[in-house]
């Protein structure tokens, strides 16, 4: 729809610019969980997932005695709180972690 033509008293138009963006979004949040998916479904898309989740400091603290550097820790760990989220919202996730993290540790266990 033109934006020449909105009218903000057309609740119906409304409505359907609403329910429109909310298909949208679902179809674009699926492609995000499928995309999750098929990173993880290999092995190496769990290397990689693993590495970005150390990288972006999802297990230790985000304060540090400097509230700069704190602020970018959070930072950094938010995307590695978003990642996890889609990870365990997709079909097998929590297994699919699992398998990441033992093989994370095997291959830890090997190098020491």
């Amino acid at each position: 729809m033109d934006t020449s033509e909105f009218n903000p008293t057309d609740l119906h138009a409304l409505d359907e610019r609403r329910r429109e963006a909310s298909e949208q979004s679902r179809f674009e949040l699926q492609i995000e969980l499928d995309d999750v998916a098929w990173l993880m479904s290999g092995k190496r898309g769990r290397r990689f997932v693993w590495r970005l989740l150390g990288d972006t400091r999802l297990y230790q603290q985000s304060f540090d005695g400097n509230t700069n550097w704190s602020i970018f820790y959070e930072g950094k760990r938010s995307v590695a709180l978003k990642l996890l989220s889609q990870i365990h919202s997709i079909k097998n996730g929590a297994e699919l972690y699992a398998q990441m993290l033992t093989e994370a540790r095997t291959k830890e266990k090997a190098n020491a």
